[in-house]
């Protein structure tokens, strides 16, 4: 990885919508893929490779064991922010993540912003990858923000999506939109229940 980008540096405010500092690195990980069957950033060696390459990861020999390697890391990393929702995380997501990313060398920066980490300068390809994902959740551990990256209730979206309310309970990422249309579906499950349970 080469430069220096958002997400190496501690959380500052960000755009509306979007998770601070190196926390949306995370974001935009678990968002590849527009679920249930749209598009996927990750979907082939070739996606992939443009992906990270955009995010100034080295891809070179990337092969599609690596590449379904990152699609099962992407989906654990749903698992778990699922957590910050109050979801129950199965433990061999955690045993998942944290066999990924245990191993990885990080560095520790000093900056006048504060102490943040980021992938051991000698660190290459997908150790890179990897390395800046663990930093991404050390920093924001530390700064109070990990909490606040969730996972979309509704179980046809989960998508990723940073809670900026006061009180850190939102658990939709839109409420137009999946939050509308859970509460439409519950309403319509309520009156089908009350009209057997009245024809009984």
């Amino acid at each position: 990885m080469s430069g220096e980008h958002s997400w190496d540096a501690p959380p500052s405010e960000g755009e509306p919508g979007e998770a601070p500092g190196s926390l949306r690195f995370i974001e935009e990980f678990v968002n590849s893929v527009e679920l249930p069957d749209g598009e996927d950033h990750l979907g082939t060696v070739e996606d992939a490779v443009r992906w990270l390459t955009a995010r100034h990861i080295d891809a070179e020999g990337l092969d599609e064991t690596a590449r379904a390697g990152l699609v099962d890391l992407r989906e654990a990393f749903r698992d778990l922010l699922a957590a910050n929702a109050g979801h129950p995380v199965p433990q061999e997501t955690i045993n998942m993540v944290m066999h990924r990313l245990n191993d990885i060398r990080l560095a520790v920066v000093i900056t006048e912003q504060g102490a943040h980490a980021h992938p051991a300068p000698d660190e290459k390809g997908e150790n890179v990858f990897l390395g800046t994902l663990a930093a991404a959740m050390i920093t924001a551990s530390v700064y109070g923000t990990w909490q606040r990256l969730k996972i979309c209730r509704n179980d046809e979206c989960r998508w990723a999506f940073y809670d900026r309310s006061k009180n850190g309970g939102r658990v939709w990422c839109s409420m137009q939109s999946c939050g509308c249309q859970s509460k439409s579906r519950a309403y319509r499950e309520r009156k089908r229940t009350a009209s057997v349970d009245a024809a009984g």
